[in-house]
């Protein structure tokens, strides 16, 4: 059910996406709110589910991670089932964003794994449990990817989005720096002195390695993720494979996604499909329109296409 949100609010969450670690002070100027006043509001929008993570947008390729994604399409998917796949994404440590679906698949889990071994043994762990409902499942692997700006839902202007996550060289952190990380994805607003009983440091070398890994683009930002059906909108991710797509037209199509203010996600992927969009919409009439512009401007490049809807997710820490 959609939350009633007013201007301030919408504002406050745009800021968020902008960076989630903002000071209340700073957001009150900007709000032209008290501090206080802020901090309720946050408080609140956490409280009835607006916002459903506020993290730092960890670098995980460099970290030796790659995302990958394994969908699955079950014959029989009654409540008691859905709940079952839901505690297995909550229990299984990897977890990124794990998704119940309607639409060419009913489950989509998000993880990060160092290799295709691990991959492989989450789909038996998933096969296990559910081997004798799925009919159908397929893995697809992030060559690069980039998050953007939800300002259609808040109505506000578009920031720019996060900065792209891609193939880089990997780098080696230290256990501290990876319980650092560890504390900001779970939570972009912890402070330095929570973080230095975390870890055993004082603030002042809590910040100073914070600053680092900023510097070193294992921190790419401070970010939110928000409940789309909170805010009275369906979340779709269009799976797109091309046909006879040079690499500037993929690349024109993506410009264009990421100019959309309907797209919140972009993938370019190596697997059952080309690239993996990411939109929120209010009702089926706004994504008829967008496949319509879609196919009217990229006809000739589009090959299979399909979408799933989100119905129920968690969006998770993989690093906890």
């Amino acid at each position: 059910m959609a939350i009633k949100l007013d201007k301030k609010d919408k504002q406050l969450l745009s800021l968020l996406y902008s960076n989630s670690r903002m000071s209340f002070t700073e957001m009150g100027a900007k709000l032209r709110l008290s501090s206080s006043a802020v901090e309720r509001r946050m408080r609140q929008l956490k409280d009835d589910g607006v916002i459903s993570l506020l993290f730092a947008d960890v670098n995980f390729l460099k970290l030796g991670f790659r995302a990958y994604r394994l969908y699955f399409r079950f014959d029989v998917m009654d409540r008691e089932t859905e709940q079952k796949v839901l505690k297995l994404f909550e229990e299984y440590p990897r977890t990124l964003w794990g998704v119940v679906c309607e639409g060419e698949y009913d489950v989509l889990w998000r993880i990060i794994a160092r290799d295709e071994i691990e991959v492989e043994n989450a789909a038996y762990l998933m096969i296990e449990k559910f081997g004798d409902r799925i009919v159908e499942k397929s893995v697809a692997t992030t060559t690069y990817q980039v998050y953007s700006a939800w300002n259609k839902a808040f109505e506000t202007e578009k920031y720019p989005s996060m900065p792209i996550e891609r193939m880089v060289e990997t780098e080696a952190v230290d256990e501290t720096d990876l319980k650092i990380l560890s504390a900001l994805y779970g939570n972009a607003r912890e402070t330095t002195v929570s973080l230095s009983k975390k870890v055993g440091l004082s603030p002042d070398a809590v910040l100073y390695r914070m600053k680092k890994l900023s510097e070193r683009n294992l921190i790419l930002g401070y970010t939110a993720w928000f409940d789309a059906k909170k805010l009275g909108f369906n979340y779709y991710k269009l799976l797109i494979g091309f046909r006879s797509a040079t690499k500037e037209k993929e690349q024109e199509f993506m410009r264009y996604c990421l100019e959309n203010e309907n797209v919140i996600f972009l993938n370019k992927v190596i697997g059952s499909w080309d690239i993996e969009v990411d939109i929120i919409v209010r009702d089926n009439a706004e994504l008829h329109e967008f496949m319509r512009e879609i196919k009217t401007r990229f006809g000739p490049i589009l090959g299979k296409h399909t979408f799933i809807s989100a119905v129920e997710e968690r969006m998770l820490n993989p690093l906890r």
